[in-house]
């Protein structure tokens, strides 16, 4: 990994700045949504936490594969975003009368709606400081800081926690769900 750090070594600033140039940006995106009703659009809360996931994602690989970010974190990281997805999923195709992919990914019917509690909302503003950590630590001469060691540890706690959280959430919820979905007949596909 030192190798990797030594060839990408002058792109940290550049890749810091471009971070948090898209999360800002991000962020005003949406308190503009919530400001600012007439701003908001279907399109815009499908392709928003696509975009979030997206930019976290890849991020976050890039930032493991230059060896910055732990292994375990990383699939922390993941690995959560793929049960949370999962989960997500789940309950939609469980909420459904009729199955079909169209009203599987269709997330405008406002069937099911979980939304972010405390506890996600801290674990991706601790997932965000500790990539802006890792990015910046060889900026800052802090490859080898105990603070960001251990606020990776506390970053991977509360990933599993929140993780716990959603599950026990997904799990209420689809308990109140009372009926299964059944393939949808031919017939109803022309509709």
């Amino acid at each position: 990994s030192s190798g990797i750090n030594a060839e990408y070594g002058g792109q940290h600033s550049v890749a810091l700045a471009l971070f948090s140039v898209a999360g800002i940006t991000d962020f005003l995106d949406g308190q503009i949504a919530r400001k600012f009703p007439s701003q908001r659009s279907l399109l815009g809360t499908i392709i928003d936490p696509i975009g979030d996931k997206m930019l976290m994602g890849l991020t976050t690989l890039s930032v493991w594969y230059t060896g910055q970010l732990p292994s375990w974190l990383l699939c922390i990281i993941l690995g959560r975003d793929i049960l949370l997805l999962s989960g997500g999923l789940a309950v939609k195709y469980k909420s459904l009368s009729h199955f079909s992919i169209k009203e599987l990914f269709n997330f405008t019917d406002g069937t099911i709606e979980v939304k972010p509690g405390w506890h996600g909302k801290l674990n991706m503003c601790l997932q965000l400081c500790a990539i802006i950590g890792c990015l910046g630590a060889p900026i800052w001469s802090m490859e080898n800081s105990l603070f960001l060691k251990y606020y990776l540890y506390f970053t991977g706690v509360m990933g599993v926690y929140s993780l716990i959280q959603y599950i026990l959430t997904y799990k209420s919820v689809m308990s109140k769900i009372q009926h299964k979905p059944v393939w949808m007949k031919e017939e109803d596909k022309k509709l």
